[in-house]
């Protein structure tokens, strides 16, 4: 009975116990049983997700919501039996049980037709089915839901689509991929976006210090109370894995080029980096059984993507090498931490596939110790790639920020490593320009947020 004990729920439990019982296993159900362990009925989390739209409270006993007609057999039924039970795609899983109802054990198909019997063997709990990408059509957006199709995940995308649809174009279609196009701060589309995932990955917010610094008001919307709104969400409809994207630039300016870790001091210089903050502080509050967030601090991200942006350092001083023959560098001794875009994709991507209590209220810096680098060595760089072209140096622009990260923790507890190096980003931008990749100028505002947001996003 011990194996079977882990997917046992009492009836008297509530609603929101018997979602920890049932995430915690190794199926997406569990049986219930009285007092006696006979069996009352058997209940999926699509069962709890369907009665709470349905009005139930998740402080109401499960067997409000649990199916108490449900298929058994006995335990010496015929494997032949059993077998023609399943040809019906709706079963999960076989209760067996005695004459008294008492369960005596639990049955399931595997991949092969074979039978796979609790009481000898609990199987390999299933991976993540259907994730929600917030922001799936943006600069990371769009890469992380192509590697998420790739590995045979269904991906729900909820977008506003500020910037065009263009980066989903070639996927649109895909049969595992459904696209909503919304706001976040409207409850009744996040609530649509939802329905129905294992997860939600949250990356749909105003991305930079100056366009935050532009629209004061929105950043505060869109970036904190809509991601309280998304968070409350989950936590609603009990949707347990939440991986939402912070930044780095909230270590702001340190001193004496101290290294930076998960528990270094935090100090914010911008709107951006402050609702940053507000929003880790507010999601790791919410945390509880049933809602468990991480949060990744990214390293300035580099590379190119379906949808390109250069507003980012690695990617604009690559452009202005190739299209100007000039390296415009302001101050230069300033540290960044730095990240390909595939690499975040990557990290995302091992946090959904991570043992919870690996991840649950985590915080984990994404990026490699060995791509922290100054503006000055991005500048020499970039200009050993395009030898062509000039290092002019300017006055710094008021940019306070100075921040050498480091990564440890992340490749410690996820053995995450970033695999591209910078180099590898800045070749990737070259090409782009010498393929004919980029549409117009990259100085064009479909190309930078906060050109292309100013007049745009109220």
């Amino acid at each position: 009975m011990k194996n079977l004990n882990k997917i046992l729920v009492n009836q008297d439990l509530s609603i929101k116990e018997a979602m920890r019982i049932i995430y915690n296993g190794a199926i997406k159900m569990a049986i219930v049983v009285d007092n006696r362990q006979r069996l009352v009925g058997v209940v999926t989390d699509g069962d709890i997700r369907r009665g709470i739209l349905n009005g139930k409270s998740i402080n109401e006993k499960v067997i409000q919501v649990t199916n108490q007609s449900p298929i058994y057999l006995h335990p010496k039924s015929p494997e032949e039996e059993i077998i023609s039970v399943f040809k019906n795609p709706d079963i999960i899983g076989i209760p067996l049980i005695d004459k008294n109802k008492i369960i005596k054990d639990f049955v399931m198909q595997s991949r092969d037709s074979g039978l796979i019997y609790f009481s000898k063997h609990i199987p390999p709990k299933k991976h993540l089915e259907k994730i929600l990408v917030i922001g799936g059509g943006g600069y990371i957006g769009s890469m992380l839901v192509r590697e998420l199709l790739r590995k045979g995940y269904k991906v729900n995308v909820l977008d506003c689509f500020i910037y065009g649809k263009e980066s989903l174009d070639t996927i649109k279609d895909h049969p595992n991929l459904k696209i909503i196009e919304g706001d976040t701060r409207h409850i009744e589309i996040v609530t649509d976006a939802s329905n129905g995932v294992d997860a939600v990955v949250h990356m749909a917010e105003l991305v930079g210090d100056p366009i935050c610094d532009i629209k004061p008001k929105v950043t505060q919307d869109i970036n904190y109370l809509a991601t309280k709104l998304i968070a409350s969400v989950c936590k609603h409809y009990q949707i347990n894995r939440f991986v939402y994207m912070s930044s780095c630039s909230v270590y702001g300016a340190s001193a004496n080029e101290e290294i930076l870790t998960e528990e270094s001091p935090l100090n914010p210089q911008s709107l951006y980096a402050r609702m940053k903050i507000e929003s880790e502080t507010a999601l790791l509050e919410m945390a509880d059984g049933n809602f468990s967030p991480t949060i990744l601090r990214l390293g300035t991200v580099f590379g190119h993507s379906y949808r390109p942006r250069f507003d980012l350092v690695v990617n604009l001083l690559t452009a202005k090498a190739v299209k100007e023959g000039k390296i415009t560098i302001f101050g230069g001794d300033q540290w960044r931490p730095n990240v390909h875009v595939l690499d975040v994709v990557q990290a995302i991507i091992r946090v959904l596939e991570a043992p919870l209590n690996k991840v649950s209220e985590e915080i984990f810096n994404v990026g490699s110790n060995q791509l922290n680098f100054t503006i000055n060595q991005l500048g020499e760089k970039i200009k050993q790639l395009v030898p062509t072209a000039e290092i002019l140096k300017k006055q710094v622009d008021g940019d306070k920020r100075n921040y050498k990260v480091d990564f440890t923790k992340i490749a410690d507890n996820l053995d995450f490593e970033a695999t591209m190096q910078l180099e590898d980003g800045i070749n990737e931008i070259i090409q782009a320009f010498q393929k004919n990749k980029i549409k117009g100028d990259f100085y064009d505002e479909i190309y930078s947020n906060v050109q292309y947001l100013k007049n745009r996003i109220n």
